[in-house]
């Protein structure tokens, strides 16, 4: 009997063919799940970055030779080994090591598209890229789907597709979704209108162009329901961009007519898809109105623009102090607060990708990436104005369009964190490198480089794999602590305790030995941690609340000024543990000199509480506030009143808050 034909084609598959299909799958996944945001899927990345490799290393006589272009090689390994430098010397060991191995499997997933789009001179004709773009395409429009769902059906009023975690009700990250469909929705393009319209009739071909014009439509569709101004004005650029290329390639009448009317349909269709889904949202849930997001009147007001402006010039500052290496992978989180000053006005990176890569791996490491990035795009931008108008290569247009967008919109914000963008981001970056210098006259000979990555690679996996064994068991340990299993959660972190990617371990180990009385193995762990990451405001705070109990003023002091200086605008509890600890050592003449300082951070929250910045009203520090203005208001008798008023204004807004939040429609999905 012979079997049937999807086994026979199954069978004939080679290994570089499992391997491909295996990582066009992964971009599937990463896409779905989260966006690719969390931990597993970068410990995921690294396993099938693993598999690429060894394959082209396992094909080296199949391939005796490939034109891989010695500055993009360089280039990519030079940007790695400062990476891992950089890390090495991290102000915040206790992070970052993520973004070491994420940044290494997507370089060299990068160099294997850049190989791949050699095996062919035209790019269209490319299988591996072929079905890449029918993969993501496919991939893009399912996303789609999912959070037209999410959209109607649960509180969060943005479109975010499928980059939401359902475990936590806050994990939304719409702007994140736009940023990949700025990356997507060219590819989806080249996917929808690949094959010429052949009918035989005219209604035949308006058919055709309508269902396709639809297709893409809903992609922009939802891209617009994000509600993301800069996505907006990067999509904008694209638009742009693609007309100037198209004009400067000096299309006849005819072609510009048939686009003219490719465009108006798409529109049409995009704009009738973000207003269909927000009448199916309105009858469930609140619609976010259009006039107060371009106005600035939404709940977060200008404060998206000023904020960004704000942690450039922070960046700036950071840069030149550290300019060589940074600060380490994943640190700007915790060296930013130093400097904030406004209420959680804190970011985990610089809403620029340059400015992050330069705060966190030195200045020479975000060049490179500038460079490699602006030299690719000019090449492309370039060898398509440079063509004659009959050679149109829609493709490589496209694909030039599709990075323009998210590196544009990376400028004001930074989604690359996000495996299911930055996946298909270098791998798009890859198959149009390769195409644009397969006659590079410096190329790097394919066995010292292949040889090389192995190496680069089998370290990556050696290191993912010691680490993550105690990854499942931190995680482990934090589960049984959110539930209040403190004997088990010790037990799963003493198995963790050699972990290099700790992240709040140290911290979760003395929070809950301080819970237990053991302040003494408490300040240990404190200290434990402090060693990994001594800029880390909570750590200080932790540390003086332990001082504090075991009546060690002096020390408390100074824990609670270090944790002041480090992060007093993300925690009141920081200022009242500092006074408090002044009024036990008996240092009042301290308070009173500092007073006016201590007054302006107190009527910092409170104008903070009165609009909900950052959602400051939901957070614990409306009871620290009410705590301390009680406190202020024993200590200066004379303006208890304005403390009191202070404090119970701050009590009733946070209340409404909150009262509109627990009245806040459930989701009725999760």
């Amino acid at each position: 009997m012979s079997s049937c034909p999807s086994m026979r084609l199954i069978n004939k598959l080679t290994r570089e063919q499992w391997v491909q299909w295996l990582l066009l799958c992964f971009v599937v996944v990463a896409v779905m799940w989260r966006g690719g945001k969390s931990i597993d899927v970068t410990w995921v990345l690294t396993g099938i970055a693993g598999a690429v490799v060894f394959s082209s290393f396992l094909s080296l006589k199949e391939k005796a030779s490939d034109r891989m272009p010695a500055f993009l090689w360089v280039a990519v390994m030079s940007f790695l080994v400062l990476t891992v430098v950089s890390y090495f010397y991290s102000s915040a060991k206790n992070y970052g090591f993520d973004e070491v191995i994420r940044t290494g499997s997507l370089l060299l997933l990068f160099l294997w598209a850049v190989r791949k789009a050699q095996d062919s001179v035209d790019l269209r004709e490319n299988e591996t890229c072929t079905h890449f773009i029918r993969v993501l395409s496919i991939a893009t429009l399912t996303a789609c789907g999912i959070g037209l769902v999410v959209y109607t059906f649960q509180p969060v009023n943005r479109f975010v597709g499928t980059f939401f975690d359902f475990r936590f009700h806050t994990d939304y990250w719409p702007n994140a979704w736009a940023n990949y469909l700025l990356l997507t929705w060219p590819i989806v393009a080249e996917w929808v209108f690949r094959n010429p319209i052949e009918s035989n009739t005219k209604s035949q071909y308006s058919v055709n162009i309508i269902i396709r014009s639809l297709i893409l439509g809903f992609v922009i569709g939802c891209l617009f329901l994000s509600f993301s101004r800069g996505a907006i004005i990067a999509f904008v650029g694209q638009i742009i961009l693609l007309s100037g290329i198209l004009y400067i390639k000096k299309l006849d009448k005819t072609e510009w007519k048939r686009k003219a009317i490719k465009v108006g349909m798409i529109f049409v269709v995009s704009l009738l898809v973000f207003q269909f889904a927000n009448i199916l949202r309105s009858d469930v849930h609140q619609v976010l109105s259009v006039g107060k997001k371009i106005t600035f009147s939404a709940d977060e007001g200008v404060s998206s623009v000023s904020e960004r402006s704000e942690f450039w010039k922070q960046s700036i500052s950071l840069i030149k102090e550290e300019p060589l290496l940074g600060w380490g992978p994943y640190s700007f989180r915790f060296i930013q607060p130093h400097s904030q000053t406004q209420v959680l006005a804190t970011s985990d990176h610089p809403h620029n990708v340059f400015l992050k890569i330069a705060v966190e791996r030195g200045v020479i490491a975000s060049l490179i990436l500038l460079i490699l990035l602006g030299l690719i795009l000019y090449k492309g931008i370039y060898s398509e104005v440079r063509k004659e108008s009959q050679s149109n290569n829609s493709l490589n247009i496209l694909i030039i369009v599709s990075l323009a967008g998210v590196i544009s919109h990376s400028l004001i914000d930074y989604n690359l964190q996000f495996v299911g963008i930055a996946l298909p981001f270098w791998l798009l970056v890859g198959f149009l490198s390769g195409s644009l210098f397969n006659d590079s006259k410096f190329v790097v000979h394919r066995k010292i480089s292949v040889s090389l990555e192995v190496i680069l690679v089998s370290i990556l996996l050696f290191a993912a794999l010691f680490e993550g064994v105690y990854l499942v068991t931190s995680s482990l340990g934090r589960h049984a602590e959110a539930r209040g299993e403190e004997r088990i959660a010790m037990r799963w972190y003493q198995r963790s305790s050699n972990e290099w990617f700790s992240r709040d371990l140290h911290l979760s180990r003395s929070k809950i030995l301080f819970s237990q009385g053991n302040l003494t193995e408490a300040e240990r762990a404190a200290r434990q941690y402090i060693k990994l990451n001594k800029s880390d405001y909570r750590s200080w705070k932790l540390l003086g609340e332990i001082y504090e109990e075991m009546g060690v003023d002096d020390k408390a002091v100074s824990s609670y000024e270090t944790a002041y200086q480090y992060g007093v605008y993300n925690d009141l509890g920081i200022l009242h543990g500092l006074v408090r600890s002044y009024l036990a050592w008996n240092r009042a003449e301290e308070i009173d000199a500092r007073r006016e300082e201590f007054d302006s951070i107190i009527s910092d929250f409170a104008n903070a509480f009165t609009y909900n910045t950052h959602f400051v009203s939901l957070s614990p520090n409306v009871e620290e506030f009410v705590s301390l203005c009680e406190l202020f208001a024993r200590l200066y008798p004379e303006d208890a009143p304005s403390y009191f008023v202070l404090a119970a204004r701050a009590d009733h807004y946070a209340g409404v808050e909150r009262d509109r939040i627990d009245a806040r429609p459930p989701g009725f999905l999760w």
